[in-house]
């Protein structure tokens, strides 16, 4: 979380998701970390999407009780180099899907989270970062966010 504005890092375990945290908290300033493992996202009925911190958290014990507006999400893959990539439509929902609920056996209930995450991917930037575990890899994330807000507040 960054002034007020959450960002959600996604992947497989072991991909970095804890390491790539940290390297914001250290490298961009005024940012500290909400949850390391399972916040919650909300998408309220004016299509504002919320990321809340929760108790239930990973390696790194940090169980604080904040929101913030979400501002992107990245899935991270590791690579021998730094590249973000921006999805849309299908690439979006596949970046997302993997890390929603494990409601997937109850079609009622997929088909509401399906309805959930098309209106996160019209509302927040979904981008796909391949990286290293290194400080160019969160400075260049955070600074392709800030281009992407800047060109669409522009358009």
């Amino acid at each position: 979380e960054r002034n007020g504005v959450g960002y959600a890092f996604l992947g497989k375990s072991g991909t970095g998701k804890s390491t790539h945290s940290r390297l914001w908290v250290k490298h961009i300033e005024g940012t500290q970390l909400m949850n390391d493992d399972n916040p919650v996202v909300r998408v309220y009925d004016n299509a504002e999407v919320f990321i809340y911190g929760t108790p239930w958290s990973g390696k790194t014990p940090c169980y604080k009780p904040i929101e913030a507006k979400l501002g992107a999400v990245v899935r991270l893959e590791q690579a021998p180099y730094n590249k973000l990539q921006w999805q849309k439509a299908k690439e979006a929902l596949i970046a997302l899907l993997p890390s929603g609920s494990a409601i997937r056996w109850n079609p009622e209930l997929f088909d509401s989270m399906l309805k959930t995450l098309e209106v996160i991917i019209q509302e927040v930037p979904i981008g796909y970062l391949r990286c290293l575990p290194d400080r160019d890899a969160a400075a260049l994330c955070f600074a392709k966010i800030l281009e992407y807000k800047a060109a669409s507040a522009s358009s």
